[in-house]
């Protein structure tokens, strides 16, 4: 009892540590924001290939985390976080020696793979220690995100005032190193014997097969023939049985001679758990979702990456622009703690997202209205406010729209690796439609239009999901 419960509070180790990597997570992708006007002079190319390269952190450390799901049921969690945030760290501090453009995409590339090594360790660890209170937990270190756009980006722009480019790298570089210390805090979660699971597995299938099936009439010779087995079987009990082998051998014997009517329902059973080993296969409500995972991720990184270089663009002098990422943390912290509030409350948590969710679409379509420093310092504490109450939407689809828990891991990396996707959809895309528009506010008014997109997605999910409850 005391080390399960000592294990328990281990879990706050965890906690913390999935913080820092997302303050390391977010922190990176803003300061990149600070960093990506003096990248495009320095290798003398275009926005859309400067996003793209900046993107790679954050995308691979999602991208890439189905594979390093896979590869950690071969190898020790620890090693492999511990790995990858070294790989992390050093990677974005070699940035700062390279003025080549393949260079740094192949260096940040690298940077993102070991991002995700520390990354996915941590986020299963989380489900693990709290599978019943996961949304609340994942929201609380969500703060990291909130914390990292706020801190990070100043730092980087005093640094590239004081030590110019070479140091701030160096610094980004020393501010990833910390994902090593997150990746020691590592534990695993005392569970039940492999060899007990697996013959709970099989009694239950054997309880299944019988129960579903139709009793039969006490005269037929078939029912007969079975009440004469089964008093053979009840002989056999003294004698044990290896891993549930002779079972199976009865239950396929009793299946040749039971009519085909009842043979059905343990061949439907049998297909059943072919498509539960696939995971998701099984869950059509969360794979229904995947374009609001996609869509959540673009637009939030969009704005992570470009609300510095949109406000420069409208004259407004770098050292005031970049304290709009402070505002939209502080935002952040706000949203997110009323959120908090709401949860503990009891709260249903869509009936939090849809409206927060107009509001943050109001605030990139009236991009436009004005271009003066307090109308901007406004429109970045609303979206701070709505992006950070809206990041905890993937963590509670992966508890809302999944019906079997078994399926929670594969929903959690399947949410990573779209996340993903959308990031690096942020990086080049919307720098593309800054070269061919030359305008950041018509591109944060295409962002508006997307943004609705997802909030109308998410108000249909929302009503499935209400009537299910009901």
């Amino acid at each position: 009892m005391a080390t399960a419960t000592s294990m328990f509070y281990w879990g706050y180790a965890i906690v913390l540590s999935k913080f820092v990597i997302f303050f390391i997570d977010t922190g990176i992708a803003k300061s990149f924001g600070v960093l990506i006007p003096t990248m495009v002079k320095r290798l003398d190319t275009n926005y859309a290939t400067v996003g793209l390269i900046c993107s790679m952190p954050s995308t691979l450390m999602y991208l890439l985390s189905p594979l390093v799901k896979l590869f950690l049921t071969e190898t020790n969690t620890r090693v492999v976080a511990i790995s990858g945030g070294l790989l992390c760290g050093t990677c974005i501090a070699a940035c700062a020696f390279f003025t080549n453009v393949v260079a740094i995409g192949v260096s940040l590339t690298l940077s993102g793979l070991g991002l995700s090594m520390s990354f996915i360790p941590i986020h299963l660890a989380l489900n693990d220690f709290f599978p019943e209170k996961y949304v609340l937990m994942n929201t609380i270190c969500l703060y990291g995100y909130t914390a990292g756009s706020m801190l990070l980006p100043i730092l980087m722009e005093k640094s590239l005032e004081a030590y110019g480019y070479y140091g701030a790298f160096l610094i980004l570089g020393g501010v990833a190193y910390n994902s090593m210390a997150c990746a020691t805090t590592l534990r695993k979660v005392p569970t039940r014997s492999t060899s007990n699971e697996a013959q709970d597995h099989i009694t239950s299938n054997d309880r299944k097969c019988v129960s579903r099936a139709k009793p039969l009439p006490e005269e037929t010779p078939l029912f007969r023939q079975i009440q004469v087995e089964d008093e053979e079987e009840e002989h056999e009990e003294g004698v044990p049985e290896q891993s549930g082998l002779i079972q199976s051998k009865k239950c396929r014997i009793k299946e040749r001679e039971i009519p085909l009517e009842l043979q059905s329902t343990c061949i439907r059973t049998f297909f059943q758990a072919c498509k539960g080993s696939c995971g998701l296969f099984r869950e059509p409500f969360f794979a229904s979702t995947i374009p609001i995972q996609f869509l959540q991720a673009y637009t939030s990184y969009s704005w992570m990456l470009f609300l510095v270089p949109h406000t420069e663009q409208l004259g407004i002098p770098s050292s005031k622009a970049v304290y709009l990422s402070t505002i939209g943390g502080i935002g952040g912290i706000i949203g997110r703690t009323v959120f908090v509030v709401f949860l503990g409350k009891g709260v249903n948590a869509f009936a939090v997202y849809i409206p927060v969710g107009c509001v943050c679409t109001a605030t990139f379509l009236l991009d436009f209205v004005s271009s003066d420093y307090r109308s901007r310092v406004v429109l970045a504490f609303l979206q701070g406010f709505s992006f950070f109450i809206e990041d905890t939407m993937l963590s509670t689809l992966c508890k809302e729209a999944v019906f079997d828990d078994m399926n929670t891991a594969t929903a959690l990396t399947t949410v990573a690796f779209w996340t993903g996707m959308g990031a690096t959809a942020a990086g080049i895309f919307t720098g593309y439609l800054f070269d061919i528009t030359q305008s950041f506010t018509k591109v944060f008014i295409i962002l508006g239009i997307t943004h609705a997109f997802k909030v109308g997605h998410l108000f249909i999910v929302a009503i499935i999901l209400f009537k299910r409850k009901r």
